[in-house]
């Protein structure tokens, strides 16, 4: 058995698990148990710490300092946890370098297949669903549940979330909290694996793609057909890239209309922007009017992150699931652009080194962006990690990764 292997997925698959498992990311323990673990196999490998990587540290506690100074009392424990979730991704990144893109693959790859071991026999033979509700999940009961909170922690085993909606709206969350974040996930590693094998229908691929249509997750499929449409014009003459685009966009919108839940669901949310935030565009209207409030560092994280609105307890009113305008409302739009701007020199960086147009970064970027737009993902450790790709990938570092070797 290679033991660094099998640490290195270990550790990917944990900063996975910590930002999105339901089990995991409940508690705020496992966040600060796997940060010891990381720096722990970090320094037992004496792995060369590229100080470049400081200046992303340095922007998230610089702003957190002044949100202190002018908008909240100073809170350790707030600072510490954002140092935490940053190092945490950082020493992954660092430890996993030109692998992680492809371990990542091959995470969501078992786990789709898994996935399928599951969401399939309960589709056919819901009492298998209700067993493992009633008889296995119970010993995966998150130990610091509150049941009277805001949000609903789903059975789980750790390899499949046994969410309602797999028996109410047939859809396939996979391991994740639910079936939207499960896309997220299983985009980012098309993205990845469309850049390392530079074609689209690979076995991996294909698996990742049926996982991705059991989700039946509007956001996900609208992210797979800008991310389709990119791969395939990114690498085409100006008139191959018109005459492409005049054949697919009339297929796509011909599917947009034609699938209901697609365009049912967008309607449905521009519909309730005004009037809840459980709304993606709803979401994206508070947190614009608390952007402007403070625009420069933002209003950060905790009780103050909603416009120094106090509340009682958290309701839908605090309930935010556009993490776009959530990160600019939180960091404000200097840390925002600079942290799109470090995810697109990683998207560069792992072209590069593929031997891919760069140019894809670009489109990878604005799919990214799409996703963050339907779910809460960016101030997860997992996407610190993106983060600092440009810094631990070989291509980008050689001088470290000459040291490494």
């Amino acid at each position: 058995m290679n033991i660094k292997k099998v640490t290195d997925y270990g550790m990917l698959a944990g900063l996975i698990a910590v930002s999105g498992f339901p089990f995991f990311m409940t508690d705020q323990l496992n966040f600060f148990i796997l940060f010891l673990i990381a720096a722990f196999v970090y320094v037992k490998r004496s792995i060369v710490f590229d100080y470049r990587t400081l200046s992303v540290v340095a922007l998230f506690l610089l702003v957190e300092i002044l949100q202190f100074v002018f908008i909240k009392p100073f809170d350790p424990v707030m600072i510490s946890g954002t140092l935490i979730r940053i190092f945490l991704s950082l020493f992954v990144a660092s430890l996993l370098r030109d692998k992680f893109s492809g371990y990542y693959v091959n995470i969501l790859y078992f786990f789709s297949i898994i996935s399928f071991l599951f969401f399939i026999p309960s589709l056919l033979v819901p009492a298998f669903f209700n067993f493992f509700v009633s008889s296995v999940c119970p010993f995966f009961t998150p130990l610091t549940v509150d049941p009277d909170g805001f949000y609903i922690v789903w059975p789980t085993n750790i390899l499949f979330c046994f969410h309602e909606c797999v028996l109410t709206e047939f859809r396939n969350p996979g391991p994740f909290w639910e079936p939207g974040l499960f896309a997220v996930f299983l985009n980012l590693a098309l993205i990845l694996n469309l850049i390392k094998e530079k074609k689209l229908w690979t076995r991996k691929n294909t698996v990742l793609i049926l996982a991705l249509i059991t989700t039946f997750s509007t956001a996900g499929y609208i992210a797979f057909f800008v991310l389709l449409i990119s791969f395939y014009l990114v690498d085409q003459s100006m008139i191959k890239k018109i005459l492409l685009t005049a054949i697919l966009l009339p297929v796509l919108l011909t599917l947009y209309f034609s699938l209901e839940f697609l365009h049912t669901k967008v309607e449905e949310n521009i519909s309730l922007a005004g009037s809840t935030t459980s709304s993606r565009f709803g979401s994206a209207s508070v947190d614009f009017a608390d952007f402007t409030q403070s625009p420069w560092i933002g209003w950060g994280r905790g009780v103050m992150r909603y416009g120094g609105r106090s509340f009682a307890f958290f309701s839908e009113d605090q309930h935010r699931n556009n993490s776009v305008t959530d990160l600019l409302a939180t960091y404000g739009i200097f840390l925002f652009l600079t942290f799109f701007y470090h995810y697109y020199q990683s998207l560069k960086a792992l072209c590069r080194t593929s031997n891919f147009r760069t140019a894809f970064a670009g489109y990878a970027l604005i799919v990214i962006l799409m996703l963050g737009f339907s779910q809460s993902i960016f101030m997860k450790p997992f996407f610190y990690s993106l983060l600092f790709i440009h810094y631990t990938s070989e291509s980008a570092s050689p001088q470290l990764a000459a040291i490494h070797h």
